[in-house]
């Protein structure tokens, strides 16, 4: 188990939660907390006249899996459960597929569910968010009474699973509790009604009405349950923890690391301006900068993208390849010329849109879902051919334009392509069809071109389900306030605790407006930054930029990002969207003693200064303390600093970063 100097992070009360609250659906095929109604009679978990057997393999170390498998006699229905324990974390994970082995169409499937089952206990709330809906509202966190008799249900809007509802909750029970990850990149429902001693839990595709040809296969969620004894920090920490170890991708089997990106898209919108010529340019300058960014990015527009009036607009998509007229050669002179300046290629998609017009839409017109009066046609996912198709071009793409990073995107609702595309009796099967197709697309690009790793977008954060983060990180998890600093952090505060590798920038409206590109460079917008893959605007043909700051602060940043990517997280202040309130948080790696404080004092918060009590520090030890900024050192003990805490002075519009190490026994 991982420990943290000398004491269990994962202790045997967790690992005992576990296995009581989610380890017993494993323990045989009657008892996997899957239902449907099949043929109007409901099914729970594999029947025992369907012959369930099981088999069980140790995939790696720490991995144990169990598959369930049973058939119905009458029609040939097929049910396999793969089941995962982790004996590492204190995880379960199961998921389950229905397949028509017979040689007609099955009976209705109906309201299919992933999970479908009580979790035992004296339920205090649940501890839920609203996800991504392009507004400074998103991302808060909420928690709700969930006691005997209260219910709670959640849906996403639209098709996308966090498009104003999220698919990760933590039901609280008294000394500890569960989280749950419904990892569905589709229309997922999840519904929570307390009992008198319990939870019951369901969730799965919102709507299922269905019945299976021959050969075809359905598939629920993936569900994931973490169990946790304590407090809600330990919630958080072991998740981040799990994370990191068991679902962060790790391209060419290494940890991702910290990024830097830099980009200059032209003068056109988005990167309809961009050329093979000028990439080139902006790469020189920004190299002269003294900057040493290791992603080179290019977003929307690279393509040929010309409307009916023959003008640039990068949401004409459909035809996936290097425009001939800015890039003559492809993108290989910009990716070859990016490798020498030590950066890697990001290259934006967005497959499944297709414009009116374009190359797929032209000669493929079969591999469509439309709806009446939508321009928008959806690349259908769940046709094998299409797949194929498609992965094979953009890894043909991939590998003939050294493109090392794909971000794909995603900026429509599909919900009415799949849902109006679909007769009674195959209702749900457009979208069941097109996730799986999704998942495998993903799987094949990662499969066949090694290093690859990928940018999960979907008009900011909509599509960062579980099943989407174990093949990728959520780079640009919003499309709101890049450049809004108290809304930029309260986001921040969850995606640290859910999701903890994704992109921020150096923009700050408040000075310049809603600019794309830094105006001035301003130390208090890297305090607004911190992430893992930090993203500058900076302007490299301007000589009046202040380079040198600049390269301090995103040392700084980079600094602390390997930090907070290895850290456990501790907010030091409430949830907040407020210019007249302190923000600190705290990333803390007990292995080793090291972390960081750090404070920010928004534009209109009125306190001078402010104390924060650092947790996880040992009061036994000694800390050498360092801000970057000044210079300043200090030596102080673990146990003053637990009692007294660390007080930040700073003007309005500022913060500090306080790095510390433990030295040795106080």
């Amino acid at each position: 188990m991982p420990t943290t100097n000398g004491h269990t992070l994962t202790s045997a009360e967790d690992m005992r939660k576990a296995r009581e609250w989610a380890g017993r659906f494993l323990d045989g095929p009657g008892s996997v907390p899957i239902s449907f109604v099949y043929d109007g009679k409901l099914v729970r978990g594999i029947p025992a006249d369907w012959q369930p057997v099981s088999t069980r393999r140790r995939v790696d170390a720490n991995i144990v899996e169990t598959v369930f498998e049973g058939a119905d006699p009458a029609t040939g229905l097929r049910i396999r459960v793969e089941g995962v324990m982790y004996e590492d974390y204190p995880v379960v994970e199961w998921t389950a597929w229905l397949t028509n082995a017979g040689h007609g169409p099955t009976p209705i499937i109906s309201d299919l569910l992933g999970l479908d089952g009580v979790f035992g206990g004296a339920s205090t709330g649940l501890y839920h968010c609203n996800g991504d809906f392009n507004s400074a509202d998103g991302y808060t966190p909420q928690e709700s009474r969930l006691r005997p008799g209260d219910a709670l249900a959640f849906a996403p809007t639209g098709g996308r699973p966090c498009d104003g509802a999220f698919p990760f909750f933590r039901i609280l029970f008294e000394e500890g509790g569960l989280t749950l990850a419904v990892g569905w990149p589709g229309q997922w429902s999840a519904s929570f009604e307390g009992l008198a001693d319990g939870v019951q839990v369901r969730a799965g595709q919102e709507k299922t009405h269905l019945r299976l040809n021959p050969g075809e296969t359905v598939r629920t969620p993936r569900m994931t349950v973490l169990a946790w004894s304590g407090d809600a920090s330990r919630a958080v920490n072991l998740w981040r923890r799990w994370y990191f170890a068991h679902l962060l991708p790790r391209p060419n089997g290494q940890t991702l690391a910290p990024h830097l990106a830099w980009s200059g898209p032209g003068e056109g919108i988005e990167f309809t301006a961009a050329t093979e010529e000028n990439q080139i340019e902006y790469i020189d300058l920004a190299r002269q900068r003294g900057i040493a960014f290791d992603v080179w990015w290019i977003d929307a527009g690279w393509y040929p993208c010309r409307d009916e009036n023959g003008v640039r607009k990068w949401p004409v998509t459909g035809s996936w390849e290097p425009d001939p007229e800015r890039f003559p050669n492809g993108l290989r002179p910009v990716s070859d010329h990016a490798a020498r300046n030590g950066a890697d290629l990001l290259i934006w998609f967005e497959p499944e849109r297709v414009r009116p017009g374009t190359r797929l839409d032209v000669e493929r017109p079969e591999w469509l879902l439309r709806v009446e009066g939508a321009e928008n046609r959806l690349l259908n996912l769940g046709i094998p051919e299409c797949r194929q198709w498609l992965t094979d071009h953009v890894c043909g793409l991939i590998q003939e334009n050294g493109i090392k990073i794909y971000r794909q995107d995603f900026n429509f609702k599909p919900l009415d392509y799949w849902r109006l595309n679909e007769g009674p009796d195959r209702q749900g099967m457009n979208e069941n069809l097109h996730v799986q197709g999704y998942l495998q697309y993903w799987d094949d690009l990662l499969a066949r071109n090694p290093g690859l790793w990928l940018d999960s977008c979907a008009s900011g954060g909509r599509r960062n389900d579980l099943e989407t983060l174990r093949r990728s990180v959520p780079l640009h998890y919003t499309d709101h306030g890049y450049g809004d600093h108290a809304t930029k952090l309260a986001f921040q505060r969850s995606m640290h605790e859910w999701m903890p590798y994704f992109k921020e920038s150096d923009l700050s409206w408040d000075l310049d407006g809603k600019n794309r590109f830094v105006q001035r460079v301003d130390s208090f917008s890297y305090h607004c930054g911190l992430a893992a893959l930090f993203g500058t605007g900076l302007d490299v043909r301007r000589d009046d930029l202040d380079y040198g700051l600049a390269r301090t602060m995103l040392g700084i940043v980079m600094r602390a990002a390997g930090l907070l990517l290895r850290g456990d997280y501790h907010p030091l202040t409430p949830f907040h969207r407020s210019l007249e309130q302190w923000v600190a948080r705290q990333f803390d790696c007990p292995e080793d003693g090291s972390g960081f404080i750090q404070a920010i004092r928004l534009q209109q918060a009125p306190d001078e200064s402010a104390t924060f009590h650092p947790r996880g520090l040992r009061p036994d030890a000694a800390y050498r303390l360092e801000n970057p900024e000044t210079g300043e050192t200090r030596a102080v003990a673990g146990a003053v600093l637990i009692r007294d805490g660390l007080t930040f002075a700073l003007t309005r519009r500022s913060g500090a970063i306080w790095f510390y190490q433990e030295t040795h026994g106080a």
